[in-house]
């Protein structure tokens, strides 16, 4: 009896034993390994630009630097804004300077910590879109469908009339000048070429030629006449002669072609006595126009312009005081080949380059006009520089 009480103790005690091993692994096993890894993304605080007050924020210039901080137990590891890696401190302090286009821009922060894990804050950000007016395109000295022709006059041996110095010379350099930096496709007549018909041929030939894109120069260097009592004016061709109007080229003469010929811009260049009478008495002033400057140059492209530079008014005007060039072709040349800008208008010509250093070396006066009864409609002819 006494053995089977002490067995049965035995058992009891070891039962008791099992259930008290049981339970501590029960404890043990609640608590799983992956409880231990960190799961969280990094926290991430935007203190510049202020985004407090709303998500959209607004900037003017180009660039913005984006800054803050970024928090994580597991360590911030990088920091980047749209794309571009923030400079990043110990204490994971951040930034970064990116580029914003005009209107908006949406704007994301990542932070990543050691174990990988991915913070994200965005916001959008609107830059101002500066105030632009896209200015009409000028077409190119040489567009699709359009081309520069000139017909440039000098002489010198008349034949019956005082002989001149400089006109020949003028007309040489003024053709190469319009062909090596404007485009122009020159036809020059000089000394004995430069009869009354064969003036009137090529300007014939020419003005046939043109179309409404095509532009004209006429450049004419010798001697001018203005009869006041008919108040005529006239060129004087190489087989002119003094007392005999039969060959002498009267102005109307010239400007019944211009006002014929397609083309939208003719421009005469006169270097010669008395040339300024075949035009109007008032000054147009185009220059006064307002809006932007390109549009101002298509404008007066597009509208038919027949157009005088005249060396002089109602004036004899010099035949030399240049460099082996009258006074007034020294200046045109010069205005020409250095202008202030690379499209500029022939008012624009006068006023700026050529009317003041003709006038303060000379006795004449050089003249911007609008050619009378020719067929001009408000434009004006537009250089444009090639080189």
């Amino acid at each position: 009896m006494f053995m089977k009480a002490i067995i049965a103790v035995a058992l009891l005690l070891l039962s008791v034993s099992a259930s008290l091993a049981a339970r501590s692994v029960s404890k043990l096993s609640i608590t799983p390994q992956s409880a231990l890894i960190d799961t969280q993304p990094p926290l991430i605080t935007i203190v510049s630009p202020d985004i407090k007050r709303g998500l959209k924020v607004f900037a003017k210039e180009s660039k913005i630097v984006v800054a803050g901080r970024a928090t994580d137990k597991s360590g911030v590891a990088s920091v980047a804004v749209n794309g571009v890696m923030a400079k990043l401190n110990e204490q994971g302090e951040f930034f970064a300077e990116i580029l914003l286009k005009p209107g908006e821009n949406h704007i994301t922060v990542v932070a990543l910590n050691t174990l990988g894990n991915k913070g994200i804050e965005q916001f959008t950000l609107n830059r101002q879109s500066d105030i632009v007016t896209v200015p009409a395109i000028i077409p190119e000295a040489s567009s699709i469908n359009g081309k520069n022709y000139a017909l440039i006059i000098g002489i010198n041996r008349y034949q019956q009339i005082p002989k001149l110095q400089t006109a020949v010379n003028d007309a040489q350099d003024v053709a190469k000048t319009l062909q090596e930096f404007y485009g122009f496709s020159p036809i020059v007549l000089l000394d004995e070429q430069a009869t009354r018909a064969t003036i009137l041929k090529e300007l014939n030939t020419i003005k046939n030629r043109l179309t409404a894109n095509d532009r004209l120069l006429i450049y004419y260097a010798g001697h001018g006449w203005n009869d006041k009592d008919t108040e005529t004016s006239y060129w004087l061709p190489i087989d002119a002669e003094q007392n005999d109007p039969t060959n002498w080229l009267e102005a109307k003469t010239v400007t019944d072609q211009l006002k014929r010929s397609q083309a939208h811009q003719i421009l005469v260049v006169a270097d010669s006595c008395y040339s300024g009478t075949i035009s109007r008495s008032f000054d147009p002033k185009l220059s006064s126009i307002g809006g932007p400057r390109e549009s101002f140059l298509l404008r007066l492209m597009e509208k038919q312009s027949r157009i005088l530079i005249a060396s002089g008014g109602n004036e004899p005007v010099n035949d030399s005081g240049g460099s082996g060039h009258s006074i007034f072709a020294e200046v045109f040349l010069k205005a020409l080949r250095n202008p202030f800008d690379m499209r500029f208008t022939a008012e624009e010509l006068v006023t700026r380059h050529i009317k003041e250093p003709v006038a303060g070396r000379s006795s004449q006066t050089p003249e911007y006009k609008v050619i009378r009864n020719s067929g001009h409609d408000g434009g004006d002819f537009v250089f444009i520089k090639i080189r």
